[in-house]
């Protein structure tokens, strides 16, 4: 029998590092030695990010993200880890 048991991605996660790598190689560009950030103020790079992700219950980590100042995908980026490690 598969567990198809979901679990909530935080900093302290195994994946924690993958998400993290895939977010900001995806949200960050570098051209001409400056860096580009696409972010559009929502959470789309994000969801498509942990969607790639099965054993991760994508609708209690987005309410976590938030909890921990990621409303946006440049603000997980910026503030999930920070503020989760100073808990």
């Amino acid at each position: 029998m598969k567990n198809n048991t979901k679990e909530v991605l935080v900093p302290s996660h195994k994946l924690w590092p993958l998400f993290r790598k895939k977010l900001e190689d995806t949200l960050f560009t570098y051209t001409n030695n400056k860096i580009h950030n696409r972010c559009n103020g929502d959470l789309t790079i994000t969801i498509e990010i942990l969607k790639s992700m099965e054993s991760i219950d994508i609708k209690e980590t987005v309410i976590l993200f938030k909890e921990l100042g990621g409303s946006c995908d440049c603000k997980i980026s910026a503030n999930v880890a920070r503020i989760w490690n100073n808990r």
